[in-house]
């Protein structure tokens, strides 16, 4: 995988005579400062994958809470799905969803 635009953010690793190429993105990402807090946390939770249900669970509140949350979030970012926003935030361009059969 080549980042034309920061080819310093893939790394080439060796494991047991197999070459990695690993891409490197910022841990804490930047989100911008319109975010409410509560907005910040679901977004956090949500980059690192978790599901609303989850997130409602973690944070003790309603599912329908964390999406709307998601939802002002989303708006606010110019995004319109979690792919979107995960490209946005680590900036490797547009992403595509994925469904699994």
């Amino acid at each position: 995988m080549e980042h034309e635009d920061d080819p310093s953010r893939v790394e080439a690793v060796e494991v047991d005579g197999v070459t990695l190429y690993v891409l490197s993105v910022p841990l804490e990402p930047t989100l911008p400062d319109a975010l409410t807090r509560s907005e910040r946390e679901v977004v956090l939770a949500a980059l690192r994958g978790e599901g609303n249900a989850a997130i409602a669970d973690a944070r003790g509140c309603a599912t329908q809470t964390v999406a709307n949350q998601l939802r002002s979030a989303f708006k606010k970012m110019g995004v319109n799905s979690r792919a979107e926003l995960a490209a946005k935030v680590y900036g490797d361009g547009p992403a595509q969803e994925t469904t699994s059969t």
